[in-house]
Parts: structure tokens; sequence; C-alpha cells
């Protein structure tokens, strides 16, 4: 692959990112699929993850560098429009900032100020000095405050979460996830403050960060690998989870943390790596499971059958190129390329028609999956029902869909959420990684022979 071909692919993963995209006068709204796919809302974790994506993009001048700045400008402002006064960000928005939210997330408040920092990160490469670079550093700033009184726990110096990327009660304690989105955002903080000179504007929010990483890089860890969260009783979750891919994903090569510990221990994401691959590979369809699926446990959501997810599967393939290993990083592009549907859709997840159907019987018809996704433990309180109906609402509107298409054409394997703009961005995630091993492998000096 050359820069002209990565260009290229690239080109081709924004064009289907952008179509889940419409302008608006709060700025542009960036959705999870297409508008009248299975998430047309604004999540935060998705479009901070797109933000990484476009900020790469502008800085290394690759694919189409203008139009991805142009997106990232775009859904900064719509993502500062919908902050709340006390500084907050919830779990997703609709297509006029409107509150959707019906999970307790605690991450959100960390994905929004992410966006807003990728977006002046990008805008001080480009030499720009963006009109909006006051009202974007007061609102990181009262995000941080936010997050600190009401999500951070000083006497273990670790963030708590109710609920996170998977939005279940698997995730509530204290994440590997969700500490790691906290430490890429104060990581983003620090490089802010060097940029652009902030002096001390960020001093009192990050006078604890070296002692949080600190304690984030080393709390997590049991046995030479990391677990995928402490509970709230304090004892380790020893589950597989593709979690545990994150102190990977969210790091910030810029602004590590000082005498970072992971540096020092390699061995430790390489064994968290393995253990995540050995136990969640899909034996039947590839690529990797969220985790396990315990049916029967009520923090356990299968989501329209068990089967792989698109998007860590890229991140899993993006760290093997970013280790060196190319083959072992085309063998997951090539996993994933055999399930795009014609248009060149990447999906969510996977599922097989066996599975789907067991789904149905055991979990959605009798009410098991509603009781999972709406569990008390993890809802907004005081949440209006008009929310529960409306994701009922979409939830079987996707079930029945698959129900017609597996009567029609006789699928075998269910595609979900297709097409999902996060799959997309960390494919080309794991293309830029897949170039850049490339370039540094066959740059490599190799020694002439002495000749005799």
């Amino acid at each position: 692959m050359d820069r002209n071909d990565l260009n290229e692919k690239l080109s081709e993963h924004f064009s289907v990112i952008n179509k889940c995209s419409i302008p608006s006068k709060q700025g542009t709204v960036l959705l999870a699929t297409l508008l009248d796919s299975r998430y047309p809302y604004v999540y935060p974790r998705d479009c901070a993850c797109a933000s990484m994506l476009f900020r790469q993009m502008v800085e290394k001048d690759l694919g189409p560098s203008e139009e991805a700045f142009k997106l990232l400008k775009g859904i900064a402002k719509f993502m500062a429009s919908v902050q709340d006064e006390e500084g907050q960000w919830l779990q997703r928005y609709g297509l006029n900032g409107q509150n959707k939210a019906i999970y307790v997330q605690e991450d959100n408040t960390a994905y929004g100020s992410i966006i807003l920092a990728n977006y002046l990160l990008a805008s001080f490469h480009r030499q720009e000095k963006p009109p909006e670079l006051e009202d974007y550093l007061k609102r990181i700033k009262m995000a941080i405050q936010y997050a600190l009184k009401h999500f951070y726990r000083q006497e273990i110096y670790l963030f708590f979460s109710t609920t996170g990327v998977h939005e279940s009660a698997i995730e509530k304690g204290y994440s590997v996830w969700v500490n790691h989105v906290y430490i890429l955002f104060f990581n983003l903080i620090s490089l802010l403050t060097k940029k652009f000179q902030l002096k001390d504007l960020f001093a009192d929010e990050l006078s604890f960060k070296d002692r949080f990483c600190h304690a984030a890089h080393r709390r997590f860890i049991l046995s030479d690998r990391f677990v995928r969260r402490i509970t709230k009783d304090g004892t380790f979750d020893l589950r597989p989870d593709v979690t545990m891919i994150s102190p990977v994903y969210f790091q910030c090569k810029e602004e590590l943390c000082e005498s970072c510990f992971l540096e020092d221990n390699p061995s430790i994401i390489t064994n968290s790596i393995n253990f995540m691959v050995e136990n969640l590979w899909d034996p039947e369809l590839g690529m990797l499971q969220r985790y396990l699926p315990f049916t029967e446990d009520i923090e356990t959501h299968i989501h329209a059958g068990n089967g792989p997810w698109i998007q860590y599967t890229a991140m899993l393939a993006k760290y093997y190129y970013k280790e060196g290993a190319i083959e072992r990083g085309d063998t997951i592009l090539n996993h994933i390329d055999r399930y795009r549907t014609g248009e060149g859709y990447i999906p969510e997840h996977l599922s097989t028609k066996r599975r789907f159907e067991e789904f149905i019987r055991l979990e959605w018809e009798v009410g098991l999956d509603a009781k999972k996704e709406f569990h008390p433990e993890i809802l907004l309180p005081n949440l209006s029902y008009d929310f529960i109906v409306e994701e009922l609402f979409f939830m079987k509107k996707a079930y029945d869909q698959i129900k017609r298409e597996i009567a029609e054409n006789k699928k075998d394997v269910i595609h979900f959420a297709v097409p999902l703009m996060w799959s997309h961005v960390e494919y080309a995630n794991a293309l830029i990684a897949r170039y850049e091993a490339i370039v540094a492998r066959d740059s490599i000096d190799v020694p002439t022979p002495i000749k005799n």
C-alpha cells in the first residue's frame, strides 16, 4: 500500500462516515448510523472516537483532510451546544440536540471534552487560532470540574462508573475503559496547555493527574494482565472483555504520564491482549466478541444474538499493526471485509440465524432482554417512560427487519446496525496504522554485506 492507495481507502470510509452526518444550526449532527437505521442518535463516545481519526487525518494530511477538519469543527460545535450548565455531557442526543439519554454513563463528560480538544489541536496544527478557543476551554474546564466532583473517588484515585461502553451494569464500579478514557482526556488537556501556552489555566484540575494515572495503570493489574473492572465492593472482575484493549486504544503518545508504568512493563499489554483474543475470538464467525454471552446474567446483554463486534476487532488490527505484526493485522481486516455489504458498509456486530432465533426465544419474547436493557440500576433517575417506549420501538423495528430478511433470503449471518459510523472510523484508523507499519518496515536499513 502506498500513500495514494491509503488516501483512496480513507476517502471511501470517510464517505460512509459523512453519510451519517447532517448539518444543523447547532453544528454537525454525526449519527451512530444512517438516519433511518437502528441508532438515529448522536453518541459522544462514537463522536469522540471519530474526532481522534479526523485530527489524525488533519495532522498527517491523509485522505480528505480538509473535509475531515470541517466535520470535526461541526461536531465540536454541536457538542458544545448540548453541554449542560454544570459541564456534563450525557449518553446521547437527538437531531436537534434534545437529551435522549437512558443510562447513567459517566465517561461522556470526558468524551465531549475530547471532541473539543481534538478540534482545538487540529486548528493549532493548521496554524489557526480558532474563534471558539476561549469558549471551548471554559467548557473543558467545567467538564473536568464536574467529573472530579461527581465521578472521581479521591480515596482510591479512580473514576467510578455505572455503565460505560457496554451500557450495562456489567461495568458498574471502576472499569478499565472509563478510567482510560479519563487518562486520554487529561493528557489532551496537558497538550492543550502546552500548545496554546495556557500557563495555569488547568493547574487546579490537573494537580492530581499523575497520581490518578499511576493508580489507573496499577490497580487494574492482576497476574501480569489487566482486569476489566474492580467491582463496587472492591473485588476483581476476571472475565475477558474487549475493554482490556483500552490502555492501548486511549494512549496519547504526545503527553504520557511521567514514568509511565506501561512503557516499562510492555508484557502486561501483551498478556492482556492475548488473554482477550484467546477467550473472545468467535469460533464460528471469527473476530472479537465483546464478552462471553452468559444469557442468564441480568448484567449481560446479548443484543440480537451473540457474535463479533466490528469496531473492537478493528482496534485489535490497529494494535497488531502498531506492533509491526502486519500479517496478523491483515488477517483481521480480511475477516471484516468478508462481511461488508454490497455498498461497502460495515455493521456494528454480527450474529447467526441460529443465535438470533435463540435470542428471540430465550430473551426477547419472554421480556428478559427488556429487563436487561432497562435494569433499574443503570437508568437515569426520573427517566420518562417515553424514552423506554422509543427505545423499544427501535429495538422491535430492528428485530422485525431481521426476521423478514431471514424469511426472504434465508440468511445465515445477521448484520446488525448497518453501517455503523464507528466501525468505519476504526477500520480507517487501522489502515493508517498499517501504512505506517509498512513504511517503518521498508525504511529499516539493511547492512551491506562486506566483501572479502
